[in-house]
């Protein structure tokens, strides 16, 4: 059985750093820092313990949130596995990403999308060099542009 979760909080300590694995994978981690809030029975709003996770990329989300986030930033991690590691009295849960999002609801974000390159590859998380196609999948030889909303 597979395990989904998704945690917002804030990068902290510092900006998402590049590491090698020793047979030369490159990927991206950072540190999250979750605090949850909730009301009390009084109604009053309460802080919760703060929960950190170590937060690892692979492949090409690790590229983009390398070039997107920096320390402070809040973000929206979404993954399927995790792991805790106690550390000084602390627990770290280890996450591997599957996602990362800016979260918008103390920021706004313009998005930038990145321009394909014809033939190009990518490295997977277990090393292998995978080709990034360039074709649109959904759009078929009858394809048409959608339609406008009408004018009010």
């Amino acid at each position: 059985m597979e395990f989904h979760f998704a945690v917002e909080g804030q990068i902290v300590r510092r900006s998402p750093e590049v590491f090698a694995t020793p047979n030369g994978n490159q990927g991206v981690r950072f540190e999250l820092a979750h605090k949850p809030t909730y009301r009390d029975a009084a109604g009053k709003w309460v802080e919760g313990k703060t929960q950190f996770f170590d937060i690892t990329c692979w492949g090409a989300l690790a590229d983009n949130v390398l070039a997107s986030f920096e320390r402070y930033d809040t973000v929206t991690v979404t993954a399927r596995n995790l792991y805790a590691q106690e550390s000084g009295g602390f627990a770290h849960l280890k996450v591997t990403a599957e996602n990362v999002a800016a979260s918008l609801r103390f920021n706004t974000v313009t998005p930038a999308r990145k321009e394909r390159v014809a033939n190009a590859e990518v490295r997977s998380a277990d090393g292998e060099n995978l080709p990034v196609t360039v074709e649109d999948p959904w759009a078929g030889t009858n394809a048409q542009p959608a339609p406008q909303p009408a004018a009010a």
